[in-house]
């Protein structure tokens, strides 16, 4: 399975979507801007972490298991993901 992760920029897992795929490697992808998101799905084997940073200081703003869809409680900015 692909590392794919579908970050849902409306609330209700409706509308739109912004796909991130990760290139390898330590598994991470910095946003060129921050993204605001209300819920993801993730088509990956991997765990996903969401961080309101770039640089993944602090704790995860959200995760999402492996082949797992989770809509937020509360819309999240997000900035950088990590594939885990």
């Amino acid at each position: 399975m692909a590392d794919d992760l579908e970050l849902w920029t409306t609330p209700n897992q409706l509308g739109d979507t912004f796909s991130v795929n990760t290139p390898g490697g330590d598994g991470t992808v910095t946003l060129n801007e921050p993204l605001t998101a209300y819920g993801a799905t993730n088509n990956s084997s991997r765990d996903v972490e969401l961080y309101a940073s770039n640089d993944q200081s602090g704790e995860p703003v959200q995760s999402v298991g492996g082949g797992q869809s989770a809509p937020f409680l509360q819309q999240q900015s997000v900035q950088s993901v990590k594939f885990v």
